[in-house]
């Protein structure tokens, strides 16, 4: 990856754990300049700090709640003088218990956040990348994306239209020299698997940091990538062994298990 294919910036929402951190920290390892957006004022301005230390680049902190139309507008408004040319839209919120366990507003804004925002930003900076005819833009989506899960119902079903909006924005965006992937990682260490109890099961979380560097390659060259060997084996399995009513029963297996905590 390098700034003639991109361009000088890169905007990661998310920032301030987890993968988003995780990207921040290999994309400012690439000497790109840094926009990151988060909740978190403290988490962000320490990872500046940090960043700072060990690169010559420039980083911009923007505190948004990007569930608000007025924390999208903030983040566009404050971006307007800057060439971004890759989008990272990592931020994200997952609700996990029994669908009608789960009041309404977090439910809406699960959506506002994982389908709104990426959205509007993608289609807010991809239109600036197409005027420059390069660019690039990464939306986080899961393996839970490829089928219906009980208990995450809501979460699965974002994460599906991420999948599917990065496949279609990818075919359209080509003739505009614009890169889009899907990433879809399973379970990873980060604070949204903190309800997650992996005793007895086969899983072990996936590093950020691994997942980040599977984004990161195949960026140009794919349109979805699987980070994980279990994962692709998820993915393989419920394409060609599984029907797709076996497949969610045997996904809700696991999070009934995984979520014992709370269920």
């Amino acid at each position: 990856m390098n700034k003639n294919k991109y361009g000088p910036w890169v905007i990661v929402t998310g920032a301030s754990s987890g993968i988003g951190k995780a990207f921040v920290e290999k994309i400012a390892a690439m000497g790109f300049n840094l926009i990151i957006v988060a909740r978190n004022e403290d988490k962000l301005h320490q990872l500046k700090n940090s960043l700072i230390k060990h690169f010559q680049i420039g980083i911009k902190v923007l505190i948004a709640d990007l569930t608000t139309e007025e924390g999208i507008h903030h983040v566009i408004k404050q971006t307007e003088a800057l060439e971004v040319g890759l989008l990272i839209n990592n931020a994200g919120r997952e609700d996990s218990n029994h669908f009608l366990e789960i009041n309404k507003k977090d439910h809406t804004q699960t959506i506002d956040l994982n389908i709104k925002a990426p959205l509007l930003l993608a289609h807010h900076f991809g239109t600036k990348m197409a005027n420059r005819k390069r660019g690039g833009i990464i939306n986080m989506s899961s393996i839970v994306a490829f089928q219906g899960v009980p208990y995450i119902s809501n979460y699965a079903a974002t994460k599906s239209y991420n999948l599917i909006f990065s496949e279609g924005l990818s075919a359209e965006f080509s003739k505009h020299n614009i890169d889009v992937l899907a990433v879809t990682p399973g379970f990873t260490a980060t604070n949204l698997a903190s309800v997650y109890d992996f005793k007895g099961t086969p899983f072990k979380p996936l590093e950020p940091s691994f997942v980040v560097t599977e984004a990161l390659n195949a960026l140009g060259k794919k349109r979805v990538v699987i980070p994980g060997g279990i994962n692709k084996f998820l993915f393989l399995s419920g394409k060609f062994l599984f029907s797709r009513k076996l497949n969610t029963t045997s996904f809700g297996m696991v999070f009934k298990k995984v979520l014992r905590k709370i269920l």
